[in-house]
């Protein structure tokens, strides 16, 4: 069994699917493996270092060295397509600058292989690294167990989304239709609730009232997923750039798991995984958002067959599904061979 460690970037999400999920997978294989922002004390023992996008200085340097001066199999993992940063997120475009990139791309090229978690992001990645594998997302099964309420008979119904400070800027094109379904005069009404921004950035975007609710960062996955597992629609607004377009569709795996009908842009990642009216609803025009928002409230029934729809078919995108996959990146060709 080899001796693995993922070297994260961060503490956020992408850090949970990059990183501490595959790491713990990879230990129900036997294999003994770490984690963390910092490298373990027996560094020099790693069979295999995933670096999850190492583009700063010091952490260059030091792939560097682990390249030139130890036989540890270097794994570079990214989940974001950092050469197309969109420049309406002014921080990212400013961080991911044209030192930062052509460090990015020259620990590609030393990495034994580079994995991510979609295949439009590895057509990219493909200019800077010969072996690149796409190895999806996935969470635990044990999420696929918790048990829904479909009927909703005398109680609210919840429509939800969920973001960043930095993907903020996908919401306002869904946001006249969260206003109207939090208005709507259903009996019990319905409550709008976003997680990952809070009331004065809903509020600047427009988004206000007594049935509208602002959680904030979750910075705990659990507790975010428990959060998201009270709502009743999911609502999923991109905007159609290059760089939403290599995502991995990580709404439609958190609300598949949780059988929670989507909606979502007909943009690229989502448009290969929702077959629209199904397993859930793609929008093209923008006033096709508040359509299907009342289409679901109204409707018990549709919102049961959807959610329970997409949610079978969530089986697949489990950790135990994947965690060969990671085995086989991480384990050198010889033993994988083996």
């Amino acid at each position: 069994m080899g001796r693995f460690h993922f070297w994260a970037a961060d503490t956020a999400g992408s850090s949970y699917y990059r990183s501490t999920l595959p790491g713990i997978s990879l230990q129900w294989l036997g294999h003994n493996v770490s984690g963390g922002m910092r490298l373990p004390h027996d560094w020099r023992d790693l069979d295999t270092l995933v670096g999850c996008r190492v583009a700063k200085p010091d952490p260059t340097q030091m792939w560097r060295y682990f390249k030139h001066e130890t036989s540890t199999r270097l794994v570079l993992d990214l989940d974001d397509d950092y050469f197309h940063i969109d420049p309406s997120n002014q921080r990212a475009a400013e961080v991911w600058d044209r030192g930062m990139l052509g460090r990015l791309a020259a620990n590609m090229a030393l990495a034994d292989v580079v994995t991510c978690c979609s295949e439009p992001l590895a057509a990219v990645l493909r200019d800077y690294a010969t072996d690149v594998r796409v190895i999806p997302n996935g969470l635990p099964a044990q999420y696929l167990g918790r048990p829904r309420d479909y009927l909703a008979e005398g109680r609210p119904l919840s429509v939800g989304w969920t973001g960043t400070s930095s993907t903020v800027a996908e919401l306002p094109e869904a946001v006249r239709a969260l206003n109207r379904i939090a208005q709507y005069g259903r009996p019990g009404g319905v409550q709008v609730r976003l997680v990952g921004i809070d009331a004065r950035q809903a509020m600047g975007l427009g988004l206000s009232g007594r049935r509208v609710g602002a959680l904030g960062w979750v910075s705990n996955v659990d507790h975010y997923l428990q959060a998201c597992a009270e709502w009743d629609v999911w609502v999923a607004p991109y905007r159609d750039t290059a760089f939403n377009r290599a995502k991995f569709p990580t709404k439609w795996l958190e609300s598949s798991v949780l059988g929670i009908p989507l909606i979502a842009s007909d943009i690229e990642p989502y448009r290969r995984v929702i077959r629209h009216g199904e397993n859930g609803f793609l929008v093209k025009y923008e006033h096709e958002w508040g359509r299907l928002l009342k289409r679901l409230v109204d409707d018990p029934e549709l919102r049961q067959r959807v959610g329970m729809t997409a949610r079978g078919e969530a089986s697949s995108s489990i950790m135990q599904a994947l965690h060969v996959q990671w085995q086989a990146a991480l384990t050198a060709p010889a033993e994988v061979a083996a």
